[in-house]
């Protein structure tokens, strides 16, 4: 089986970063060891930006199983006055050929409608003194190149084709390189070792990312839409479970839910004592699209007491939405889940217990941002990233920080007198807050 960790990714004029890079503490010797990074910072500074990065490289690199396409216009996610946006990002992979670092590159503009791909690279490197960096294929809007072969040096059906495919991939709104009309010609131009390596990249490392954003969870404080965060051998992805009443969903969909809440159950009664979930069918019936579906209910169970899921506490189903994915972490070294605000709702030092038995005992990569400053005292220094103010230089980690140190003290301290490389706090003063709340006062009063 191969294994694959994210281990570097570098922004470029992605929302409000100009520059930042985060490289995390992964390598070849600790692969099937937990990787939990929590990322800090002032309200606005960045930390929204890694987590859309990561749902850009979900949607690109899905190309090859799946028709998405990359976000609308709308969400604005190239830094205003700049043209383009770049996303950098590094992989380690093991797989039967040995280990190799995988880079892929892409520059993103934008139209009236999407963003669209202007220049995709990816290459490897053996990981062995001395080995090269060799390209595996990239595509600007002047050239194509397949290893050393660029358009000029291939045959004119394979440049037709080539050209064609690009062509419809901008089109689409999705990745040239992992666009799934482009494997035939990379089969008959890469070398096994080579298309293995697309392959750990486009299936697998896509099947086991997880993104969580503010996005899959405001359905659930806004419109009472559950979204289950799944991770099942067979199943990945998300599924919607509505909580104003009786859901109805196709078979498939109602069975992997089962599968997860029966997964979740395991897990339920350990952290919070005395819950757990019951599955109520109500019944059988045909959708309007012809498939058959199942109307069902999920039930709250406290002893001999049941009531709707619905009646939960909101922390309490963000825990459960996404119990799924954070159990694939613990146990899959591949799983890599990323999660925006992942302290919303939840109490403190039941978030603080979480993540220390993932940390100690897990296997995968789990990458959050969150407030709650518990986290700075039960993860190591080098597992924690901080935003800054400035937007050449996004994310730092402390310095004059010793493990024997408690890192909240040490960020709460460099919050209010500095001392770091990078200032990580727009300084704010009580009494120009209390001013500013008097003077709104006076003039709308």
């Amino acid at each position: 089986m191969a294994i694959i960790k994210m281990k570097k990714i570098n922004i470029k004029n992605l929302r409000n970063v100009r520059q930042g890079e985060i490289i995390l503490a992964v390598n070849f010797e600790t692969f099937l060891q937990a990787n939990v990074v929590g990322l800090y910072g002032q309200n606005g500074s960045g930390k929204t930006t890694i987590v859309d990065a990561f749902g850009l490289l979900k949607t690109l690199i899905s190309g090859w199983l799946a028709d998405v396409k990359l976000p609308t216009q709308e969400k604005r996610l190239i830094l205003a006055g700049e043209h383009t946006a770049s996303l950098d990002f590094e992989f380690l992979v093991e797989n039967q050929f040995g280990t190799f670092f995988v880079h892929y590159y892409v520059e993103l503009q934008e139209d009236q409608h999407r963003l669209y791909t202007t220049l995709e690279r990816i290459s490897y490197r053996e990981n062995d003194k001395g080995k090269r960096s060799k390209i595996l294929m990239a595509m600007t809007e002047d050239d194509i190149q397949i290893r050393k072969s660029s358009l000029s040096d291939l045959s004119e059906q394979a440049r037709i084709q080539l050209l064609v495919i690009r062509q419809l991939a901008r089109k689409e709104y999705r990745s040239f390189l992992f666009h799934k009309d482009l494997k035939p010609l990379l089969q008959e131009r890469l070398s096994e070792q080579e298309m293995q390596l697309l392959k750990n990249i486009a299936v697998d490392f896509s099947g086991d990312l997880h993104v969580v954003n503010n996005q899959n969870i405001a359905p659930l404080f806004e419109e009472r839409i559950m979204p289950f965060s799944i991770h099942l051998e067979k199943t990945r992805g998300q599924i919607p479970y509505d909580l104003k009443g009786p859901a109805l969903l196709p078979e498939d969909a109602f069975y992997a839910l089962c599968e997860v809440i029966e997964q979740s159950n395991r897990v339920l009664a350990a952290i919070i004592p005395g819950l757990t979930i019951k599955i109520n069918i109500i019944t059988k019936q045909t959708m309007d699209d012809g498939r058959q579906g199942i109307r069902f209910e999920f039930l709250s169970q406290r002893g001999e007491q049941e009531l709707p899921l619905r009646t939960e506490s909101e922390g309490i189903l963000k825990i459960i939405s996404v119990l799924s994915v954070l159990i694939a972490v613990y146990n899959n070294p591949n799983a890599c889940v990323v999660i925006d605000e992942l302290d919303s709702g939840v109490f403190e030092y039941l978030l603080g217990e979480l993540l220390t038995v993932i940390d100690e005992d897990g296997k995968g990569q789990l990458i959050f941002t969150s407030h709650n400053l518990r986290v700075l005292e039960v993860l190591a220094i080098k597992n924690l990233w901080f935003t800054t103010t400035n937007e050449n230089h996004r994310y730092m980690q402390l310095k004059g920080i010793k493990e024997v140190n408690n890192a909240r003290d040490v960020y709460l301290r460099a919050i209010q007198i500095g001392g770091q490389d990078e200032e990580i706090y727009k300084e704010t003063k009580t009494f120009k807050i209390k001013r500013a709340f008097r003077k709104a006062g006076v003039q709308h009063d």
